[in-house]
């Protein structure tokens, strides 16, 4: 017999301790091996904030490929709460979006979208993402301190995602302070949530008047190809446009954030990889698939929902239970990567799920590998010595757990590096 509540299972843990921030990592290599599926507790989760835990990185995967569980929490019943009446419009629409459907809904519009978000339209970024790194790398250079985070890790994926939306750069400061509001609301608090309402209702209605007048003066830019995608005469409603921009705005900015930052703390903890690829950049393809392996920018995906009674590793799961793959664990699964507490830029091969799998891949990571690459390459090559400001124990996560990034990264640079 399925058991009654995943709180009736002996492991829980709760993501909003701070070690679920700072080094989450004992604790999932002990749930590996000891209870590949416990309890969790999130604020993450409806219905009471507890779910079920998977550790292991081949049930994780099983969750994005199984059709016994959905990613639909707007269903009545057992399928998952409705999404809350007093949430503004902007997080009602994100609620219906393409992320939290399932075929043959998610088909049809990833379908749709991908007819504008073209491996294209990413390669044709690469040209405008060298200058961005290049005048964020001199801006740096000219200081003796630089706050990573503030100077580097945050307005290049911002600058790069708001080209392609087609927001202008007199809108960007006003995307950044209220990306930062809205994303601050991600911390475990229901009320901060809230507190988050009057961010989303700006960016909402920016978005609102900018497909508007896309309508009226089409550019080529994303807004305007979601605009014009069309198969067969199905076509993306505004809502679907609208929730997309903003789902793009949300992901292309703070997931590609978070690995620059964890990804450079990372080389400067791994001092023998960080001049390996120095040594030799040709390195930057795999090293980015490493660093997204090592540092997991996103510990785990939108809750799935069992829609029948199941079993995994041994455990009954009853239909209805809210289930967590958390990608972060994965990553470090023993079975499926060797020593994979250390950082190896070489690593081959590297089946990651840092992107997640299956239908629901994660629809920019062509523009997230683009970004990182340029980034690491150019950062490592250009400057002869980076080094903390701060003692490493000074540094701060972010309390969010959709994404794991740093607050801030003080660092000394050198010089130019002679070329």
């Amino acid at each position: 017999m399925p058991t009654a509540s995943p709180r009736d299972l002996k492991e829980v843990t709760d993501l909003s301790n701070s070690e679920m921030f700072w080094n989450p990592h004992p604790r999932y290599a002990y749930l590996r091996q000891v209870a590949p599926v416990s309890c969790v507790k999130s604020w993450q989760l409806l219905r009471g904030g507890y779910g079920y835990l998977l550790a292991r990185h081949e049930d994780v995967k099983r969750i994005y490929t199984d059709d016994r569980f959905s990613s639909d929490h707007t269903r009545d019943g057992r399928f998952g709460a409705k999404i809350p009446r007093r949430l503004n419009r902007m997080f009602r629409l994100l609620g219906d979006s393409m992320v939290m459907k399932d075929d043959p809904e998610h088909r049809r519009l990833r379908g749709l979208v991908n007819k504008a978000f073209t491996p294209k339209m990413v390669e044709g970024m690469a040209d405008d993402i060298e200058r961005l790194v290049s005048r964020l790398l001199d801006e740096m250079a000219a200081k003796r301190h630089v706050e990573l985070v503030e100077d580097f890790a945050v307005p290049l994926p911002l600058a790069v995602i708001s080209s392609m939306l087609g927001v202008g750069d007199r809108d960007r400061d006003f995307f950044h302070t209220a990306v930062k509001q809205l994303l601050a609301g991600q911390g475990g608090a229901v009320l901060e949530l809230f507190r988050a309402m009057p961010a989303s209702g700006r960016l909402f209605r920016f978005f609102e008047d900018l497909v508007e007048r896309r309508r009226r003066e089409p550019d080529d830019r994303l807004i305007s190809a979601l605009i014009r995608a069309n198969d067969e005469g199905n076509a993306l409603s505004d809502d679907d446009i609208l929730a997309m921009s903003f789902l793009l705005l949300l992901a292309g900015h703070d997931t590609t954030a978070s690995l620059l930052s964890s990804g450079v703390l990372a080389l400067l903890q791994h001092p023998e990889q960080l001049e390996r690829l120095r040594e030799r950049p040709e390195l930057v393809d795999s090293a980015v698939e490493e660093l997204l392996r090592f540092t997991t920018p996103v510990p785990c995906g939108v809750a799935r929902i069992a829609r029948e009674d199941v079993e995994i590793a041994g455990v009954p799961i009853p239909a209805g239970s809210q289930i967590l793959g958390m990608i972060i664990s994965a990553n470090r699964d023993e079975s499926v990567f060797a020593e994979p507490d250390t950082l190896d830029l070489g690593r081959n091969p590297n089946p990651h799920i840092a992107f997640a799998y299956g239908a629901h891949y994660c629809l920019g990571s062509q523009l997230a590998r683009l970004e990182a690459r340029t980034a690491l390459r150019e950062l490592v090559v250009r400057f002869e010595r980076i080094e903390l400001d701060v003692p490493v124990d000074a540094l701060r996560y972010k309390p969010t757990q959709s994404l794991r990034g740093l607050s801030e990264l003080p660092l000394r640079v050198s010089e130019l590096a002679s070329r």
